[in-house]
């Protein structure tokens, strides 16, 4: 069982319109309800790959009921801890002429603290069914910076492997706790990492160079859409797409993410190389659908003979 972690999920509402002109009257064509959340997507596409998952994080009112209904038709398992405020929406919008995606995110709710703590008693119950735990995302009011090192540190404590996909100061406290898998969201954090600035390959470099040296196993750094630095202690390795029909980026990291948690829970001691291969294929399978995730393994497996990795060290 892949479990993933979702503190600040959302409920995306998708406008599709031919092209989007700022403070012009625009003709929505098509509107669709999806749960949202970095977790969350990783999930689905741990489901859509066939596997089972487990979703866990905060979810309150209407919205969130919406979410938990929605996920378990999906074959989703969810053990979310349920709040009093309402959970927060997103708005993307979707043009089809250019194939641009505008992500419009919401302010979370505020968790108590008597929330946190009965979140932190479901996630240590959950570590006994999960091969592997993926936190991901940022985080809604009133949760402390430092939560992702307390949930990777419970993890060590159950002897369950962690991945980390986070932005900001909650990215860089959670990688103290040395997870497996440490992957910055540049897109939420103005493509900062540690301060220092992220915009093309030699960067990605050194900030996957980096977050290897504080003793995390493996380093994905996503520098441009379809293109990720990802680095060990020995080597370093771009990975990329050969295919121009990208269709929509938002949800495509995550299923990268699902990609390596697949690989890493099937424990099949698989190199690096065919590791890197899989998990770009994944995301490419998810940026070439208007979904936020890849529809079925088969799509993964399409994918494969259009994606490379390349050593770079």
């Amino acid at each position: 069982m892949i479990t993933t972690v979702t503190l600040n999920p959302s409920l995306d509402t998708v406008l599709e319109l031919k092209r989007f002109l700022p403070n012009h009257y625009n003709l929505v064509e098509k509107v669709s309800r999806v749960s949202g959340g970095k977790g969350i997507n990783i999930s689905k596409a741990v489901r859509a790959y066939g596997l089972d998952t487990m979703a866990l994080g905060f979810l309150g009112g209407h919205t969130g009921h919406f979410i938990a209904e929605q996920l378990r038709d999906f074959g989703i398992t969810t053990n979310f801890w349920h709040i009093a405020e309402e959970t927060r929406a997103n708005v993307i919008i979707f043009e089809h002429l250019n194939k641009n995606s505008t992500l419009l995110s919401g302010p979370g709710p505020k968790i108590t603290k008597r929330d946190l703590e009965h979140f932190q008693s479901i996630f240590s119950r959950s570590l006994a069914q999960s091969k592997l735990v993926a936190l991901s995302g940022s985080l809604p009011s009133e949760v402390p910076d430092d939560i992702y090192y307390q949930l990777i540190e419970l993890a060590h404590q159950r002897n369950v492997p962690a991945i980390l996909d986070a932005a900001g100061i909650p990215f860089e406290k959670g990688i103290e706790a040395k997870p497996l898998v440490a992957k910055p969201d540049l897109r939420a954090s103005a493509h900062k990492v540690f301060g220092k600035i992220v915009n093309n390959q030699d960067t990605a470099i050194k900030i996957a160079q980096e977050i290897v040296s504080r003793g995390i196993q493996i380093a994905i750094v996503s520098f441009l859409d379809g293109k990720a630095i990802i680095a060990n202690k020995d080597e370093i390795w771009l990975a990329e797409s050969i295919t121009d029909k990208i269709v929509n980026i938002i949800g495509a990291d995550e299923a990268v993410i699902a990609g390596f948690a697949i690989k890493l829970m099937e424990g099949e001691k698989e190199e690096i190389p065919s590791i890197i291969h899989f998990a770009t294929a994944c995301g490419l399978a998810s940026a070439l659908t208007e979904d936020e995730e890849f529809h079925s393994k088969e799509d993964v497996i399409a994918c494969l003979p259009v994606v490379k990795e390349t050593k770079l060290i």
